[in-house]
């Protein structure tokens, strides 16, 4: 296979008429594709927090009180783990719960309410991987 260099690379020519390839008494409803109107670039790529928070249109109240309720429920699944414990139960059940509770934890915007919420997290957390060792999953 010979390669020649001495031909330019030209414009592409244009489409040829699709009603001449028709077969007689048959005409095509649309002479040639619809010109799409070109798409304005994008300036600059916007980091996903400020994409979030455009789209986020939730007022702070509801965000704290979504958080507290969480809070409550994980100071709640605490409480019932160390009543399992000091009756002798097992625990394994109550650690889908721990799981499900450390969950879903985002900034309220008050300090002193998202210190106690990251306390209890903790909390929340060592009690998880001392479940998962005694339960040896570890």
């Amino acid at each position: 296979m010979k390669i020649e260099t001495s031909r330019g690379v030209g414009a592409a020519s244009g489409s040829k008429k699709a009603a001449s390839a028709a077969a007689p008494g048959f005409a095509l409803a649309v002479e040639g594709p619809a010109k799409r109107a070109a798409s304005s670039s994008v300036s600059s790529v916007t980091p996903l927090d400020a994409i979030l928070a455009l789209q986020s249109d939730e007022p702070p109240a509801q965000r704290r009180g979504r958080q507290a309720k969480r809070g409550r429920a994980a100071l709640d699944v605490l409480e019932r783990l160390e009543h399992a414990l000091v009756l002798g139960h097992s625990p394994a059940s109550l650690r889908v719960e721990l799981e499900h509770v450390r969950r879903g934890g985002e900034a309220t915007g008050e300090a002193g309410l998202d210190e106690v919420l990251l306390e209890i997290d903790i909390r929340v957390a060592v009690e998880a991987a001392k479940l998962d060792r005694l339960l040896g999953r570890v």
